[in-house]
């Protein structure tokens, strides 16, 4: 968790202990819950809760109505002990299938009029198709508080705070949907300042170039496993532990071909299974394709949810865990349960929906302890690998799936290509297994007999194909040896310590944790917080700001002693190494560089946009001199895209990001390396860790795309300008002049300056250094109503203040810019 790892977990322990004694851990918003002993739960009674034959089809693209409502689902496995009544006043722990019931909150999915009922933990899955565009509008339809889900928010946090009142917070819930490793425009991203609650307060995002609660997703990207989820400032641990999370499977031709489990390939007919192979929410076992998302939680004796309080520094964050972690599994809103499956192939999209949890996956029987069936991964975050890597767990290198929190993997898995090692029973029956350290990957491993067991797969089932099978009872589906027809996956990485293109910026960030006297006080990346206040500039704001259509390098120095899974918004991007480094050292020569000790949340020690002795950008002193060892090659099934990306401590982990699709060819021209829409419109993006108690806690931090210069309209071609360009933004008319600061700012050697026009007007906008000596004219024209944003290119210009200076009629402005070099 820090650099003094052993000190730290000491006064952690402590702290724990202290509140323990004391009873402030008793802070819940029930001061009577209790937690349930999971070691009384019953596993693998119940099936598995699944939606195959049940999916949201928007494979056509339209339209969808996604409300977000309370809603009361029993998680807990049938048998298990709950609170039933009282008995000569003792609790008598008698199970009663009335009660045992969990408040959540879940997304309730209509698509053209039809509900999908009732609303779940997880949401139904949602199937997309690429290139049919889908807009969904989201309602908030929360009109409860916190505490009906057993939960208290700590508004001492940078958090929405939609209008705060006395702990516990009992004001209206905010929430807003992000769809994780989506390619979409900014306004429809679901960043964490365009939340809404149910009684129309909003964010500071909201109405930024049409943010609001309609969302379009254009699914351009290449077919993947996606997911959607909760993303509210501050409270993103807090909504998604609710319930608020669901897949999104964006289907594409590249597919089709393949005949991967579950779909026919040409006519991308589901297969079907005999009537009558059905059950609640559970429709046919038998249809080869499961979704699976994995997810620890707490309940209490009664079967509600419970969300423990222990603040390592209850003065300064009464109610924030810097990692929850809880004691019981859930697989899809179950605990604990299991599935009958034909020996035979599946398609199994795993995702990691954990707060903080991670888990190294793999099959075993357990009566015999023999090891089970290959898992053969398929794809990552953002689609198929060129080839299946074969994950065996009876291999001495690869035995294990590793997933942080918010990754992926779509992986087949052959439940007929291994017999039964148990002769006691008549079938095969397959535990998948944990042994994920808390925290990762240094800290203590899970209880073998409860979070060392995820679900079973019971090998059972019935033999169904689909209409085109060669034989009835068969398995046609194919585990192909080739993923990607010629030339295969776009490379940016060689995933062995080099890339395939040169990088137009490099970046080396670290990631940080400040410490109290109790323990971390909050988490972040490049030592900055959310809002960028304490950098050289108080209230910065974007500090990594690249251009549509480049490529740059991101170096990422972990000096804390966890394991961060770092998650981009917007882009896929892919893995060149890791590698370690002499942190003892470096740690010297980073407090050096802050004056001789270490300011936590001051911002990076040197200026941000002054390149290092690395020729790297973000003010950290230069990382090679205390690189240690060779670079560490991508793990087989890492070679691929993705959108989160696990950095271990005391290593650099380096990526490559290109802001542009990711099937576009690495020769494609940069100005023809163009998103489907204009990524610098809205309120722009963010990148943070994906342990989501750290994300809430200001590890995550803002950042904005500068549009590609090839979106010029037809005012460009007809108004010739010396240093810039203009570009239309929205088809909206604005109501009044404006003109907006530049971005970024300070900035080196471009920046956007944005204005509006209500009317046509001459506009004029020039820009002047300190001493009022015009310097360029970027616009001397006509211009039409609407957003425009001029392009100011300074390389040829002096570090210094300047001024630009808009003309629109009657409407003049001036405002100040810094440029640093």
């Amino acid at each position: 968790m820090t650099r003094k790892n052993t000190i730290s977990v000491l006064i952690l322990m402590i702290a724990i202990a202290l509140l323990l004694t004391t009873g402030f851990v008793e802070a819940q918003v029930n001061a009577s819950q209790l937690p349930i002993d999971p070691k009384s739960i019953p596993q693998f009674v119940d099936p598995l809760p699944h939606f195959a034959g049940l999916r949201v089809d928007a494979k056509a693209g339209g339209n969808l109505t996604v409300k977000m409502v309370p809603h009361q689902q029993i998680a807990l496995s049938t048998g298990t002990p709950v609170a039933g009544g009282i008995i000569g006043g003792v609790i008598d722990p008698v199970f009663n299938p009335d009660l045992g019931q969990a408040n959540v909150w879940v997304y309730r999915i209509s698509n053209d009029g039809v509900n999908f009922t009732p609303p779940l933990w997880p949401a139904f899955t949602i199937e997309a198709y690429r290139g049919n565009p889908l807009e969904v509008t989201y309602l908030n339809e929360l009109d409860g508080s916190y505490a009906d889900v057993n939960i208290i928010v700590d508004q001492t946090l940078h958090w929405a705070n939609p209008a705060a009142t006395a702990d516990p917070y009992s004001g209206s819930i905010p929430a807003v949907v992000h769809l994780h490793g989506g390619e979409v425009p900014s306004e429809s991203d679901g960043g964490p300042d365009a939340w809404f609650t149910y009684n129309n307060l909003t964010g500071p995002s909201w109405g930024i170039d049409g943010t609001d609660n309609v969302y379009s997703y254009a699914n351009t990207q290449e077919a993947a496993t996606l997911w959607f989820h909760d993303h509210a400032l501050g409270v993103t641990r807090l909504n998604v532990y609710a319930g608020m999370a669901g897949f999104y499977f964006l289907r594409g031709p590249e597919e089709e071909a393949l005949h991967l489990p579950g779909w026919s390939g040409d006519d991308l007919v589901q297969e079907i299974a005999p009537a009558g192979a059905s059950g609640v929410f559970n429709p046919d076992p038998y249809l080869p394709e499961l979704e699976v998302v994995i997810q620890d939680r707490m309940f209490d004796t009664k079967g509600g949810l419970y969300f423990p309080n222990l603040p390592p520094n209850p003065a300064e964050h009464p109610f924030w865990t810097p990692e929850f972690v809880g004691d019981i599994i859930t697989v899809n809103g179950k605990t604990w349960p299991y599935i009958s499956v034909a020996p035979r192939k599946y398609r199994v999209r795993f995702l990691n929906g954990s707060n903080a949890r991670f888990y190294e996956l793999w099959l075993q029987d357990l009566p015999t302890k023999v090891r089970g069936p290959v898992i053969n991964q398929i794809g990552t975050d953002g689609g198929l690998l060129d080839v299946p890597v074969a994950i065996d767990p009876n291999s001495p290198t690869f035995p294990k799936l590793i997933m942080g929190p918010g990754e992926r993997a779509d992986v087949i898995i052959d439940f007929g290509s291994v017999a039964n090692p148990n002769p006691a029973v008549p079938y095969a029956v397959w535990t998948l297994k944990n042994s994920g350290n808390t925290p990762y990957p240094g800290g203590e491993p899970p209880m073998g007999s409860t979070l060392g067991r995820i679900m079973q797969f019971i090998v059972n089932g019935l033999m169904v194909d689909g209409p085109d099978a060669d034989a009835v009872g068969g398995d046609n589906s194919q585990l192909p040896a080739a993923l990607r027809s010629a030339p295969g996956l776009v490379k940016l990485s060689n995933f062995a310590g080099g890339t395939t293109v040169t990088p137009d910026s490099i970046r080396q960030l670290t990631l940080n944790e400040v410490m109290a006297a109790g323990g971390p006080l909050e988490v972040l990346v490049n030592n900055t917080k959310w809002d960028g206040n304490g950098m050289e500039n108080p209230g910065l704001g974007e500090t990594e700001i690249p251009t549509e259509g480049t490529t740059e390098l991101w170096q990422i120095i972990n000096i804390t002693a966890d394991a961060h899974p770092i998650h981009l918004h917007l882009v896929q991007f892919q893995l060149v190494s890791r590698q370690k480094f002499n942190m003892n050292k470096y740690l010297k020569a980073y407090d050096q560089a802050f004056g001789g000790a270490f300011i936590g949340a001051a911002g990076p020690p040197l200026p941000y946009h002054t390149p290092n002795a690395d020729g790297a950008l973000g003010g950290n002193p230069a990382i090679i001199p205390y690189l240690q060892g060779p670079a560490k090659p991508a793990n087989a099934n890492e070679q691929g895209w993705k959108d989160t990306f696990i950095m271990y401590p005391g290593e650099v982990t380096t990526v490559v990001v290109r802001w542009a699709p990711t099937d576009l060819p690495i020769t494609t021209p940069q100005e023809d390396l163009l998103f489907a829409f204009d990524p610098s419109l809205g309120p722009g993006y963010v990148w943070h860790c994906h342990i989501i108690d750290h994300e809430d806690n200001e590890m995550m931090r803002p950042y904005r795309v500068i549009a590609n210069a090839s979106r010029t309209s037809a005012f460009v071609a007809e108004n010739s300008m010396k240093n810039g360009s203009i570009i239309e933004l929205g088809t909206n008319l604005p109501t009044e002049y404006s003109l907006s600061q530049n971005y970024p700012n300070p900035f080196n050697p471009t920046t956007q300056i944005a204005f509006t026009l209500p009317e046509a007007q001459h506009v004029i906008l020039k820009v002047f250094n300190s001493r009022g000596q015009e310097i360029a004219t970027l616009i001397d024209g006509e211009a039409p109503a609407g957003y425009h944003t001029a392009l100011l290119n300074a390389s040829d210009m002096a570090t210094g203040m300047y001024y630009y200076k808009l003309i629109a009629g009657n409407f003049v402005q001036t405002k100040k810019m810094l440029l640093i070099k």
